[in-house]
């Protein structure tokens, strides 16, 4: 399905749409201005890796949706099939109340999917909901064994850990700690690991060692015995950062050193957007706590969990017989239509082999990029796995300096792409793309020429 040719002029009925969602809906990260010169855009259809406009704009869809939720593809006939299914013969109870069915076959398919013994998924409705029960989870842990000091976590500048009071307080992000200060207390922020930013002389390996030492030495600065975990996505995903091969298995074994949990975040990159169910798999680690949301239902009906190891469970448990370590709860914990979403996800992930090709085509995207942009002066460096790509834009390739941030370089590419009907995304100045897993060869090969259009066009203008 080819890109369609971009309709002009919205009309009357379009303009008061625009204008009543400025008025009644809250679009957060775009201005009323930036809506309004846009005319929405208003999406009305999707079908796998395309997404039809108001006006009968057919855009590729390299974001998974926009925010990488989308992961096997708009329109699944599958998926709607499941849900109406489970609609139609019990819709939602609350988990106080009942269990449920499709919230624990869910669950037990999880703990199958690794070997990283991951036994019990906390079932939210997203992946801010589902960092907050991760912390809570690991400061139950620690009261349990008798430690309830140990009740702080780290966090690295440059992650992600959504927007609640908790996702807030572990971010760096200037307008999170303006605007929604005072922020929680008890949050550690460490530097992040950014390969690409090693210093001169040093190789990729001895980087990450020296990395997460880094990280041993704020916790013995901090005081160990306060530590309750580290919040640290395996590959952090808005800039596409792929550690060194020994980060973090280090940091899995100061963390064990310590007493300290490893809260690893996958609400961006799990359930297949590497080219494994989960990132932690490329290195040979296994965290205490994966936080997961968007590709669990693949967009289709908002789930998120946390999901904890058995070492862990064992001492939340203890001998089963009183009232649970407190974790929160929530009115749709396990909700079971959302779990059933879940369910018909996994399964077309497994039968149509989605893991393998994500893997390959990744792959060959990334070398493509590398290939065309081997000698562009303004194209500093190319990484990725799997459906997570990043290619990252600098003044100078030889002293790796950045643009400066007033020319917004990364929003002009960014821009210039869905003017083209391409959607990627930009953090900075790192131009990134998060495909949907049914994404083709041929979807592929559109998708790196339609970023290259964008790139340098906007490159060419400088």
């Amino acid at each position: 399905m080819s890109q369609a040719t971009k309709n002009d002029g919205p009309s009357h009925e379009k303009d008061g749409i625009v204008e009543d969602s400025i008025r009644y809906v809250w679009r957060h990260g775009v201005s009323a201005a930036a809506t309004r010169a846009a005319q929405g855009p208003i999406a009305v259809s999707g079908s796998g890796v395309h997404v039809t406009d108001s006006d009968g704009n057919v855009y590729l869809d390299g974001l998974s949706g926009g925010s990488a939720a989308a992961t096997i593809g708009h329109g699944r006939k599958d998926v709607a099939d499941a849900v109406h299914a489970q609609m139609t013969t019990l819709h939602w109870v609350s988990l106080r109340t009942f269990l449920n069915e499709p919230s624990v076959e869910l669950g037990r398919r999880i703990a199958g999917l690794t070997d990283a013994d991951l036994q019990t998924s906390f079932f939210v409705s997203s992946g801010s909901e589902a960092v907050e029960s991760a912390t809570q989870l690991a400061k139950s842990y620690h009261r349990a064994r008798g430690n309830p000091d140990k009740n702080r976590f780290l966090y690295r500048k440059t992650g992600y850990h959504g927007t609640s009071l908790i996702g807030a307080s572990a971010s760096d992000n200037a307008e999170f700690r303006t605007w929604f200060a005072p922020l929680a207390p008890g949050f550690i922020e460490l530097e992040a690991c950014n390969p690409y930013r090693r210093p001169e002389g040093m190789t990729e390996e001895e980087y990450g060692l020296a990395a997460a030492d880094a990280i041993e030495a704020t916790i013995l600065a901090e005081g160990p015995e306060t530590i309750a975990g580290i919040l640290a996505e395996s590959i952090p995903a808005a800039l596409v950062l792929v550690p060194p091969a020994g980060y973090l298995r280090r940091l899995r074994e100061i963390c064990d050193r310590y007493d300290i949990l490893w809260i690893d975040d996958e609400v961006f990159i799990g359930f297949g957007r590497t080219g494994r169910w989960f990132g932690f798999e490329h290195y040979d680690v296994r965290p205490d706590i994966v936080t997961a949301s968007k590709g669990i239902t693949g967009g289709y009906v908002p789930l998120g969990a946390a999901i904890a190891t058995s070492r862990v469970m064992d001492t939340v448990f203890g001998d089963g017989s009183s009232t649970q370590a407190k974790v929160s709860g929530h009115t749709y914990a396990a909700h079971p239509t959302a779990c059933a979403a879940g369910l018909a996800v996994l399964d077309a992930i497994e039968s149509e082999d989605l893991l393998a090709s994500t893997a390959r085509i990744g792959e060959w995207m990334v070398n493509e990029f590398r290939r065309i942009y081997a000698d562009h002066p303004h194209v500093g460096d190319v990484r990725g796995k799997g459906f997570l790509i990043g290619v990252e834009l600098v003044q100078d390739r030889a002293t790796r300096e950045a643009f400066p941030k007033s020319l917004g370089i990364g929003r002009k590419v960014m821009e210039r792409a869905m003017s083209d009907l391409f959607m990627l995304r930009a953090t900075g100045d790192v131009v990134t793309l998060f495909p949907a897993l049914v994404t083709t060869q041929e979807d592929a090969q559109q998708m790196v020429a339609a970023t290259c259009r964008a790139i340098d066009g906007v490159l060419g203008e400088l």
